[in-house]
């Protein structure tokens, strides 16, 4: 069989390794591309907002991409992340980025965890820092989920992402009464193809497509539009990590969408393992 990897490039190759060793055969066609914000004010914008970031009750962080270009620009700029400033992720390979980085990571029923002081005079946190495995499925309609069972009001909370993106946390947060910043650490573009590259990597005997978000989908479906392929491809199966992402791909005429538990190489392994090859 052969499958049709979507991520962007550079962030398709651990997906791509573990289908390999599982036997399956791989084309990659990204449809997104991501780059870090370079534009000199939204650098300086950005570097403004460090100094009261400290003052924050809590980050979110929207993606792994998030954590890495955070990290990435800290990095170049010489700036120190606040290490008692708890840490939300969104997903499970978000959580490990934080973990990997050894900023403070917390499940969202913990941010009110103090740091407290124990007989050592050493400070220590309440609750353990959450497996990343924990929350492989904490997508943001469970986190608001989650964060609608405690108080936000007047809870300083900073968003990070890349620029652009859905609105859903900030507004739930905002409308209960919290005081929410973006702080958008990258760009996204959209790879455009041409028909016959396009159709080179649908190629032939095309097993199933995997689309990790609701962007890339979308971007495909544009070429699809364009080229006038909706035959060709509405039948195939796409493995999508969402409720949400399911009902988007129905919206563009996909009819056999299976649906992993998340967007991670082994989220994506276990519906092929499970549901494609019976």
């Amino acid at each position: 069989m052969r499958v049709l990897v979507t991520r962007p490039a550079g962030q398709s190759d651990r997906l791509v390794d573990v289908l390999t060793d599982a036997g399956i055969k791989t084309s990659c066609l990204p449809l997104l591309h991501l780059k870090a914000v370079t534009d000199t004010a939204k650098i300086e914008a950005i570097k403004k907002q460090w100094l009261p970031l400290s003052q924050q009750d809590f980050v979110i962080f929207i993606s792994s991409n998030a954590v890495k270009y955070t990290a990435e620009f800290l990095a170049k700029h010489n700036l120190i992340w606040p290490s008692s400033l708890p840490c939300i992720p969104i997903g499970g390979a978000t959580a490990k980025a934080i973990q990997d980085v050894g900023w403070l990571l917390k499940h969202a029923m913990d941010v009110d965890v103090d740091v407290n002081v124990n007989e050592n005079n050493e400070s220590h946190n309440q609750a353990e820092k959450p497996p990343s495995a924990a929350l492989s499925a904490y997508s943001s309609e469970k986190l608001l989920a989650e964060l609608s069972q405690l108080d936000v009001s007047e809870k300083r909370i900073t968003i990070f992402r890349g620029e652009g993106g859905r609105e859903l946390l900030a507004d739930n947060l905002t409308s209960r009464g919290a005081s929410v910043n973006y702080c958008e650490m990258y760009q996204r573009q959209h790879p455009e193809y041409s028909r016959e590259q396009f159709e080179q990597a649908l190629g032939q005997n095309l097993t199933a497509i995997l689309f990790a978000s609701g962007e890339t989908l979308e971007n495909f479906n544009r070429h699809v539009e364009r080229d006038g392929l909706q035959t060709r491809v509405e039948g195939l199966p796409v493995i999508v990590p969402s409720e949400r992402i399911k009902d988007l791909a129905e919206r563009n005429g996909f009819k056999n969408i299976l649906i992993a538990v998340n967007a991670s190489a082994e989220g994506f392994l276990q519906v092929i393992n499970q549901q494609l090859l019976k």
